[in-house]
């Protein structure tokens, strides 16, 4: 048996937790029964037209007609469906096993040639179901052949008696089970492995998007930064020259407090182009400087919780009786943190609550605001780019979280995004204890 597909990044594990079941169309299965009821039709009718056999032929066809209803209802229910449940698939397949017994018991039971196919669901339901739902269907094909050896009515063939040895419909029940044993473990086996490796193939695709796509914004942050350093240095000296000269016009008291205000953002702009280039080589000069974990997030958060020590409250401890561990800096943690705390800034009314604990095995980061919370819109997008109630105002793109999100999977993390019930955003990250000094 192949072996599940394991790894330490929950983005890769979560595309490739199959459980070990295929996608299924509601409307090929309701095509496949109408393709075996016209089957079973066209035999019973020709054995009762053609070659004048006398099989309970009103009872037979009787059956038959359920199976048609049944098909009906549910193609009408299905019809606006494009995936149907494994729960459902095999209800479906037991009744076309019970369905099938009907008539072989009204035909023969094991002696019909035709009880061969009580094989046929098992084999759509290895190759579609898990290995649980398939042994429920093989024990329901098991007690159906095993009822028919012993209770059925005769074959109706030309002569009057026909009747086969017990040891021999022994054997006939025994060949059906073992081929059902066999015939489910090896389609199912096949089938398992298959959508494994499509799995693991797509959730290692899915992953590499991901990251080409944080590859391809990093560049162009690192080109913004380099391009920016020329228009900053000349919006800063035109900025000084503006403000010299409104120095000797005190009437113009509003004017300077804009150029003032130009000033000061253009230093922060320069503050955070050199955070840039400084944080890119950080792991270069740190692969060997480990500190507390909560006094390393404190350090690489240090201007931000001061812009916010009026809203902010800061705590820390251990979640169990497991000691703190020791981290190095770590940079995409830090844009992380500083994204979310720039979010809740922007809507919380009067506090942020930002909590950092650690247990034996993980480190656990919560973050909550008092604002309105997170928009439906928001929530069912979590993780994907562009996803922003202020898309286009105020210069912001929708990557805040989407950032957030392929960062901390980056480091083998989970982040979880959610509303508070009593009102507020909140984001809870979890990382593995061992990727704070790897």
């Amino acid at each position: 048996m192949l072996a599940p597909f394991n790894t330490s990044r929950p983005d890769l594990q979560a595309a490739a937790s199959a459980k070990g079941e295929a996608l299924i169309d509601p409307q090929a299965l309701v095509l496949i029964r109408w393709i075996a009821l016209f089957g079973q039709s066209a035999a019973l009718f020709s054995v009762f037209f053609f070659l004048d056999f006398a099989p309970p032929f009103i009872s037979a066809f009787g059956i038959i007609l359920v199976g048609v209803a049944l098909n009906i209802w549910q193609a009408w229910r299905t019809r606006h469906v494009t995936r149907t449940s494994a729960a459902e698939l095999l209800m479906a397949l037991s009744f076309d096993v019970i369905q099938l017994a009907g008539l072989l018991y009204l035909t023969g039971g094991l002696t019909n040639p035709f009880s061969i196919l009580l094989l046929a669901p098992i084999a759509v339901s290895a190759a579609l179901l898990g290995f649980k739902s398939t042994a429920v269907l093989v024990i329901v094909v098991g007690v159906s052949a095993g009822l028919l050896s012993r209770f059925h009515l005769p074959l109706p063939l030309f002569s009057d008696e026909f009747s086969l040895p017990p040891l021999y419909l022994t054997g006939l029940l025994t060949a059906l089970m073992v081929s059902a044993l066999f015939i489910s473990f090896y389609v199912w086996w096949l089938a398992d492995k298959s959508r494994r490796t499509s799995a693991s193939l797509a959730a290692t695709q899915l992953v590499l998007e991901r990251e080409q796509r944080i590859e391809n914004l990093g560049a162009l942050a690192a080109a913004a930064a380099h391009k920016l350093g020329s228009p900053l240095n000349t919006i800063t000296i035109i900025s000084h020259d503006l403000q010299d000269s409104l120095k000797r016009q005190p009437d113009l008291q509003g004017l300077k407090e804009d150029v003032s205000l130009l000033i000061e953002e253009a230093k922060r702009c320069r503050v955070i182009l050199s955070e840039l280039d400084r944080d890119v080589n950080t792991d270069k000069f740190t692969d060997d400087v480990t500190m507390p974990v909560s006094q390393v997030l404190q350090t690489m958060l240090d201007t931000k919780l001061t812009e916010l020590s009026g809203l902010l409250e800061l705590k820390t401890g251990a979640l169990d009786n497991s000691s703190e561990p020791l981290s190095k800096p770590l940079p995409d943690l830090k844009y992380t943190l500083e994204t979310l705390l720039d979010n809740a800034h922007d809507y919380a009314v009067s506090a942020i609550t930002l909590d950092i604990g650690w247990t034996s095995t993980d480190i656990d980061i919560s973050l909550s605001d008092d604002g309105p919370g997170f928009g439906p819109n928001i929530l069912a997008r979590v993780g994907q780019p562009w996803n922003s109630s202020r898309d286009g105002r105020d210069g912001h793109r929708g990557l805040g979280l989407f950032l957030a999100v392929t960062l901390v999977n980056s480091l083998g993390g989970q982040i979880e995004i959610y509303n508070e019930e009593v009102g507020g955003a909140a984001v809870h990250i979890t990382l593995p204890r061992e990727r704070l000094t790897s």
